[in-house]
């Protein structure tokens, strides 16, 4: 009786040991000023440059620049039909675009002219791939959710380099990734009902960090940030602190794009520029 209530006892502090506990506060410090609206297609195929220059879809699904004012400054049309469904600008000589729906690579240069583009059905690369980026050295990482792999392509091999199988990692029953970015030698895998997965940059499965309802994930410093509740939150990636900052209620905003200066805030067809101040 005695051994089974200590292991009882054990298994649950192992539990509550596995969950991440964060410090949260709310930063009081930061003054948002609505400066000007924008008309968008998309509230997720967006991205900032390390410039400041933000990346937003219009209505007509244009690929337009905006620099660190938020005055737009260049323009890509696509030359043929085809959703855009992810934006990687971090890349200061490319521009990374994902079609999901034609299974497509392309990369832009500075100018946001072609340069090149991959169907991956060209690849041998069979399934349905749903969230893609561009890696810090020129490949691509890749979430196929018909094998249920994490992938990383490497054009010059035109195969698979890396692949991880995520059959232990994220529930087959209820995932619905959203969205995919490598950052400071990490991968981010971005589900909606399971969270945040984190991977090393070769592939290997770190830790989970339990934000779900999300559609999109932003980077700045050393902090992920993310819109949910009407609240902007930032999460420290390696002190594990937390702060958040209140947004007007007036608008159901779902996903942000921050700058030095400036913050976009988007609802599913408006993106609503607030000038960034202490």
């Amino acid at each position: 009786m005695k051994n089974r209530l200590y292991l009882s006892v054990l298994y649950l502090l192992l539990f509550v040991l596995a969950i991440p506990v964060f410090a949260q506060q709310q930063d009081s410090t930061v003054l948002l000023t609505f400066s000007h609206s924008l008309p968008i297609s998309s509230p997720t195929a967006i991205s900032v440059d390390r410039k400041g220059n933000a990346y937003l879809m219009d209505p007509s699904r244009n690929l337009f620049m905006l620099d660190s004012l938020g005055i737009p400054i260049n323009t890509f049309s696509p030359p043929s039909r085809g959703r855009i469904s992810a934006v990687e600008a971090w890349n200061p000589m490319k521009l990374f675009l994902f079609y999901e729906d034609r299974q497509e690579l392309m990369l832009l240069d500075r100018f946001m002219r072609p340069i090149a583009n991959t169907r991956l059905s060209d690849l041998g690369y069979m399934g349905n791939v749903q969230a893609a980026t561009l890696t810090s050295d020129d490949s691509f990482w890749l979430f196929n959710e018909s094998d249920f792999t994490l992938s990383k392509i490497d054009l010059r091999y035109q195969k698979p380099i890396i692949e991880t199988s995520l059959d232990l990692i994220l529930d087959k029953a209820r995932f619905d990734v959203r969205f995919m970015r490598e950052y400071q030698n990490m991968v981010y895998l971005l589900d909606y009902n399971g969270g945040v997965y984190v991977f090393d940059n070769l592939g290997n499965y770190k830790k989970k960090l339990p934000f779900t309802g999300l559609s999109y994930i932003g980077f700045s410093g050393n902090e992920l940030y993310f819109v949910k509740d009407q609240q902007l939150h930032f999460f420290d990636l390696y002190q594990m602190r937390e702060r958040i900052i209140s947004l007007p209620t007036d608008k159901p905003y779902l996903t942000a794009l921050v700058n030095s200066g400036l913050v976009y805030l988007f609802t599913k067809d408006q993106a609503d520029v607030y000038r960034l101040s202490r």
